[in-house]
């Protein structure tokens, strides 16, 4: 599953700067989603996210998916927000379509 996603990260002067980059998805079945998400984001967006693309540097380079960019990533509670909003997202959608 390939999607979008919007990371707002907070700049000066109290407002927003919003990244868009898209990620992809694994599709988990219901009882391995509910045991990764009582285990909390960072555990549930170590399974499920399986790659990105339109991640830049503060240089404007691509920014590879390794599980060692991924786990940095994770780190960054903003990140986390954008990605687990899109992951929910995409499971109402595929709930509307079955």
């Amino acid at each position: 599953m390939h999607h979008n996603v919007t990371v707002e990260i907070p700049s000066d002067g109290g407002k927003f700067e919003k990244q868009l980059f898209n990620v992809t998805f694994k599709r988990l079945g219901r009882s391995e989603f509910t045991k990764l998400a009582d285990k909390g984001d960072v555990e549930l967006l170590e399974a499920v996210l399986e790659g990105w693309d339109e991640i830049v540097d503060e240089d404007g380079a691509a920014v590879p998916f390794t599980a060692a960019n991924r786990l940095d990533f994770l780190d960054d509670p903003y990140f986390c927000r954008g990605v687990i909003k899109a992951y929910l997202e995409s499971l109402d959608g595929a709930q509307v379509k079955n």
